[in-house]
């Protein structure tokens, strides 16, 4: 299988763009029920982070890192429905606590839903603050020191 891209939206190919959206609209939207846009203007200076299926037909696993006023965010982890018994999502946040270790980074931040707080406290991340409503669905801030 395939290793993780790491691009930003300029340097992937518009098979890549489509793979990786498809997956998220797929995630988000169908499966969800997110109202909010999908895409947002993060999506235009963000680093990329996806594995594509051996044809490059569909994304498998994907998520977006991102600087906000001076801390690295993680968002939009998304893993294909028929493709979350591979654990892909704690090999793909692995890579990415590792891309960026080695560029100095010292916490990641996110927004994670509450379904998936247990998820994220596996990988090493804890809460901060409260508890708090995202596109209608519950979310806690978490971080993980690298």
């Amino acid at each position: 299988m395939a290793d993780f891209y790491f691009k930003t939206i300029d340097e992937m190919s518009g098979r890549e763009v489509f793979c990786v959206e498809r997956l998220r609209c797929n995630t988000f939207v169908v499966e969800q029920k997110i109202t909010l846009p999908e895409l947002d203007s993060q999506d235009l200076s963000a680093i990329q982070v996806y594995q594509l299926n051996e044809n490059k037909t569909c994304a498998l696993a994907t998520c977006r890192i991102f600087q906000e006023d001076g801390k690295w965010f993680l968002g939009r982890v998304a893993v294909d429905k028929d493709s979350r018994h591979l654990h892909l999502g704690s090999k793909m946040l692995e890579r990415v606590h590792d891309y960026l270790k080695e560029k100095g980074v010292q916490n990641l931040y996110c927004h994670a839903q509450l379904s998936v707080k247990p998820f994220y406290e596996r990988l090493g991340y804890r809460t901060s603050g409260s508890v708090f409503d995202e596109g209608g669905i519950d979310h806690i801030m978490m971080f993980k020191e690298l």
